[in-house]
C-alpha cells in the first residue's frame, strides 16, 4: 500500500474520528478528523495538480510540523511524486543544493496558515515511480545523502511499529519531534494513521506545552529521544501529567540504563526502544513486553535480519552469558524489507553502503548476546549525535574556517547531560584579537541549532598523526 492507500483505509474505517490535534507555536490547537484532513490532502493535490506535477516528480517539502505538511505529503503520495523532505532550520545554500541534487519540480513552503508552491522549472530527469520519499542523511561518512525510500519501506516500518508497540485506534499518540526525521515520519505519525489512532503533533518542542497537551489530550503513547527523557528526569516532572500514558518510547541515541531504571521507579513504566537509521526506515530491532533486556535495543523485527561483522569479516556472536561482550564487537549489518532503495543520485555511495546480497552497513558498532539480543555501543565514525540530531564535524568545520581569521580548527563531540553530546570546537587563529564571542556570532547564522558548538577553545597547534589526520581522541581528552 502506497502512504495515500493505507491513511485512505483508515479514512474509510474512521470517517469521523479525530485523525489530527495540531498545536502551533503559539498554543493554539486545531482538531481535525480524518474524513476533514483527507479533503484537505485531496484539495492540496488538486492544486499541485495545476503545476503538471507527475508520478515520480519529486515535491520538495519545506515545512515545520503542521497540518499543512501532512495534507501535502499526502497528497504527493496520492498523485505517485515523491516527497522530498527538509528540515525546516536548514540553510538556504544547502536547500538550493537539494534542490538542483533531486531536480525537484516545485518546493512546498507554509507561509502563515497557507501553504505557497513555486514551480522550479527544472530540467528533465529520470523518474522515480517506486520512491516514495528522500530523506537527506549524513550517512556513515558525514556526506549529505538523499535516501530513497520506497512505498515497501515505509508500509512494512509502519506495520510492524504499529504491531509490535501493541498501538490501537484508541490511543493518542504525541510527537514533538520533526515529521521530516524518519523516527517523527515513520514511527510515530505512520504508524499511528496505519492503525487508525490519533496523532497530537506539536510545530515544536516547549516542554510546558507538552506537559500540559499531555493532560488536555489524554495522551497515552509517548515518544522521545533520550535528551528529552533525560531533561524530564532532572527537572524532576510530576509524574500527575504522565498519568494517561501507558506506553513510552525512545530512539534516536542511548539512553543509559540509569536512566531507564530511575524513569520506571520515578514514573512506574518501562521505557521501550528500537533501533536503526534513516536507511532503514528507521525501524529495524525493538523491544517490548515479550522481548525485553535492559540495555539492548531488543531483537531485529519480522522480515528483518541483523548480523555483526568484524574487520576480518567474521559475523560474531556470543555463545554463552560468561562471554565477555568486548571480544564480539562489530559492524551492525541490516537486510530486509526497511532497507532503502538506495542513496539519491549517488551510486558509488550505494554500493560503499550496500553489498550485493542486500546487506546495509550501518556505521554503527554492537555486539549480539546469546540469546539474539543486539546492543549498540559506539559509533564508527566521528558523527556527534546532539539530542538524537546529526552533527558532523567536517561540515562545521568548513563553515569556522570560512573566517578570515581562523587558521585551522577541528570540532569534536564531548559529553554533556541533557543531549548526551554537543559540538566543542578547538580553534587556531591567524590573530590573536579575535575573540570567541565575534567568532560565535560569525559562525552562528551559518550552522543549524544543534550544530552550534557550545564551546570554543583557542589553541597554539592542533594533534595531528604523521599523515596529516586530525588526532580527535586527543582532544576529546583534552581537560
Amino acid at each position: 500500500m502506497t502512504v495515500w492507500e493505507v491513511f485512505e483505509r483508515s479514512k474509510d474505517v474512521f470517517p469521523k474520528k479525530e485523525a489530527l490535534v495540531f498545536v502551533g507555536a503559539d498554543g493554539k490547537e486545531l482538531k481535525l478528523t480524518y474524513n476533514i484532513l483527507a479533503g484537505d490532502s485531496e484539495f492540496t493535490a488538486h492544486s499541485l495538480k495545476s503545476y503538471r506535477v507527475e508520478a515520480g516528480q519529486r515535491i520538495c517539502l519545506h515545512m515545520p510540523n503542521s497540518p499543512e505538511f501532512i495534507s501535502a505529503y499526502l497528497a504527493a503520495s496520492k498523485l505517485g511524486a515523491t516527497s522530498v523532505l527538509l528540515n525546516p532550520a536548514l540553510p538556504q545554500d544547502r536547500v538550493e543544493k537539494i534542490l538542483k541534487d533531486t531536480a525537484a519540480k516545485i518546493i512546498v513552503k507554509r507561509i502563515g496558515n497557507e501553504i505557497d508552491i513555486k514551480d522550479l522549472n527544472p530540467p528533465l530527469e529520470p523518474l522515480t515511480p517506486r520512491t516514495a520519499a528522500v530523506l537527506y542523511s549524513s550517512g556513515t561518512t558525514g556526506k549529505q545523502k538523499g535516501v530513497e525510500l520506497t512505498h515497501g519501506n515505509i508500509y512494512n516500518n509502519i506495520k510492524y511499529a504499529s504491531v509490535l508497540t501493541g498501538m490501537t485506534p484508541d490511543d493518542r499518540l504525541i510527537c514533538f519531534l520533526p515529521l521530516t526525521h524518519c523516527f517523527g515520519l515513520n514511527f510515530i505519525m505512520g504508524a499511528c494513521f496505519y492503525t487508525g489512532a490519533t496523532l497530537v503533533l506539536h510545530e515544536k518542542f516547549d516542554l510546558e506545552r507538552v506537559l500540559d497537551s499531555l493532560v488536555k489530550n489524554r495522551v497515552t503513547m509517548f515518544f522521545g529521544t533520550p535528551a528529552i527523557y533525560n531533561m524530564i528526569l532532572k527537572q524532576k516532572i510530576d509524574p500527575f501529567y504522565f498519568s494517561s500514558v501507558r506506553y513510552f518510547f525512545y530512539a534516536a541515541d542511548t539512553l543509559s540504563v540509569n536512566s531507564i531504571k530511575a524513569w520506571e521507579q520515578e514514573y512506574g513504566r518501562k521505557i521501550y526502544t528500537g533501533w536503526g537509521l534513516t536507511e532503514t526506515s528507521p525501524f529495524a530491532t525493538s523491544n517490548h513486553e515479550a522481548i525485553y533486556k535492559l540495555g539492548s535495543v531488543g531483537k531485529a523485527i519480522p522480515g528483518v535480519e541483523v548480523q555483526i561483522v568484524n574487520e576480518n569479516g567474521r559475523i560474531l556472536r556470543m555463545e554463552s552469558a560468561r562471554q565477555n561482550p568486548k571480544n564480539f564487537y562489530g559492524e551492525v549489518f541490516v537486510r530486509g524489507h526497511n532497507v532503502m532503495k538506495g542513496y539519491w543520485n549517488q551510486p558509488e555511495e550505494t554500493a560503499k553502503a550496500m553489498d550485493e546480497d542486500g546487506w546495509f552497513r550501518t556505521g554503527d558498532i554492537g555486539y549480539i548476546d546469546h540469546e539474539g539480543y543486539l546492543f549498540i555501543v559506539d559509533r564508527l565514525k566521528d558523527m556527534i549525535n546532539v539530542g538524537g540530531e546529526k552533527a558532523w564535524p567536517a561540515e562545521i568545520e568548513k563553515i569556522i574556517l570560512q573566517h578570515p581569521d581562523v587558521a585551522d580548527t577541528a570540532v569534536v563531540g564531548m559529553p554533556h547531560k541533557i543531549m548526551c553530546a554537543v559540538p566543542k570546537a578547538f580553534v587556531v587563529t591567524k590573530d590573536p584579537a579575535l575573540t570567541k564571542k565575534e567568532l560565535q556570532e560569525f559562525i552562528k547564522p551559518k550552522l543549524m541549532k544543534h550544530e552550534f558548538p557550545r564551546e570554543i577553545e583557542f589553541v597554539e597547534k592542533l594533534p595531528r598523526n604523521q599523515s596529516g589526520k586530525i588526532l580527535r581522541r586527543e582532544l576529546r581528552d583534552k581537560k
